[in-house]
């Protein structure tokens, strides 16, 4: 590597201003599939509901989470790479039920782990609460989303401590978007959140065998608050230096965006792994939607595709190929995995989790079903894996190793 070229720790010192946290996920659309949260909370579904949570946990309490070693929880790399999916949080009891339901169809093929979004501008903290709670109580590998938006600093510090007393995995920390005053936000940057949240876990005796593992987002496509890609790779540094230790990416559409970020990304001497997320589009109004939230033009062959087909099943099919595809194309540039933006569709989810498997397959033969490391008797979904925070070959000489300070 060049001596002119910045290290991680440079990134950090050059006074870099970090632009706005605003991340691609479900959770920011509001508007669509409104009819999911249209149905009125049945007073007869509370039982059903609480069936099914029992059965969530019953599923899995054999399978607890075990102990975690510090040195045993090592960082995703394309030798192991992960499957995980992001869910977000429901707005009734209907919608919840579904939430359980969708995620215990996806657990059973093999995901890594879970991501629960916060809510558009954390209008469902709550959802969220109570979702990382029975995932977290059934055994399941979760990493909360976390923004600096709250009253005050102590109520955000009373969220960082009831996530840490849930017993979450880590935490995917954000910036979020400021209300519409600007305001809203009480530290100014994701990496001010890495080092509360770092600090709040060693207040609450977050013990080294059990450690608190910190997601961030990276932008492949460029923030529009960013001068260019090359001020977006340098704030990947600038947030291992905080302490993060794997990041996942905004939606992107082309495998050439995440390449390219990439050598940007080595350049700065930056060693945590990024993993590349992607959200199936099986509707025209979807596709347009993400493309707006991500500040990008949808791709025309894909939207002719899709406004071109006769019915939705159709489109389906075309948004399991086409995600498909672009993780092939992923895997065969070295990502250590994918996450899968769900939009808490499980129908579709389940077709491409099929699909990644047969990607991974092809890339990684010695693979074991449910990415397992332990040796210990294969299932479809391996409560003990902490997700990316558990996979243990680096993927490259300049990934190697996962160096983020923690």
């Amino acid at each position: 590597m060049s001596a002119a070229v910045p290290s991680a720790g440079s990134a950090a010192a050059a006074g870099f201003d970090e632009p706005d946290e605003r991340r691609f996920s479900a959770s920011r659309f509001d508007e669509l599939d409104e009819a999911v949260f249209d149905d009125a909370d049945d007073p007869g579904a509370v039982a059903d509901l609480d069936g099914e949570l029992r059965a969530l946990r019953a599923e899995h309490r054999a399978r607890r989470l075990r102990e975690r070693h510090a040195d045993a929880v090592p960082l995703p790399s394309v030798a192991a790479p992960t499957r995980s999916i992001e869910v977000f949080p429901a707005r009734s009891l209907r919608q919840l039920r579904r939430n359980v339901a969708s995620v215990r169809t996806m657990l059973g093929l093999g995901t890594d782990f879970v991501t629960v979004t916060y809510g558009a501008a954390g209008s469902r903290q709550a959802g969220t609460k109570e979702l990382v709670g029975w995932l977290v109580e059934a055994g399941v590998p979760t990493y909360a989303h976390l923004t600096c938006q709250a009253t005050d600093l102590a109520a955000l510090d009373a969220t960082i401590d009831e996530l840490l007393a849930l017993g979450v995995t880590g935490v995917l920390a954000l910036r979020g978007d400021p209300v519409a005053d600007g305001g809203g936000l009480v530290l100014p940057h994701a990496t001010d959140l890495i080092a509360r949240v770092r600090q709040r876990a060693e207040r609450a005796g977050r013990a080294p065998d059990d450690p608190l593992r910190i997601a961030v987002a990276v932008f492949p496509t460029g923030h529009p608050d960013s001068r260019d890609l090359v001020e977006d790779a340098e704030n990947v540094a600038r947030k291992q230096d905080a302490g993060a230790d794997f990041a996942i990416t905004q939606n992107f559409f082309d495998a050439a965006d995440y390449e390219r970020f990439m050598t940007l990304v080595d350049r700065t001497g930056a060693t945590l792994p990024v993993v590349p997320g992607l959200t199936p589009t099986p509707s025209v109004r979807r596709l347009e939607r993400i493309a707006e939230l991500s500040d990008l033009t949808p791709p025309p062959a894909l939207a002719a595709a899709l406004a071109e087909a006769p019915d939705d099943e159709t489109r389906r099919d075309i948004a399991v190929r086409t995600t498909a595809e672009l993780a092939e194309r992923l895997a065969h540039a070295g990502a250590p995995g994918i996450q899968l933006f769900t939009m808490n569709d499980a129908t579709t989810a389940v077709r491409i989790l099929r699909m990644l498997d047969d990607v991974l397959d092809r890339h990684h033969p010695d693979r074991t079903p449910g990415h397992q490391a332990t040796g210990a008797e294969s299932t479809s979904w391996q409560i003990d894996t902490q997700g990316p925070a558990s996979k243990a070959a680096p993927s490259s000489a300049t990934r190697a190793s996962g160096g983020a300070a923690s």
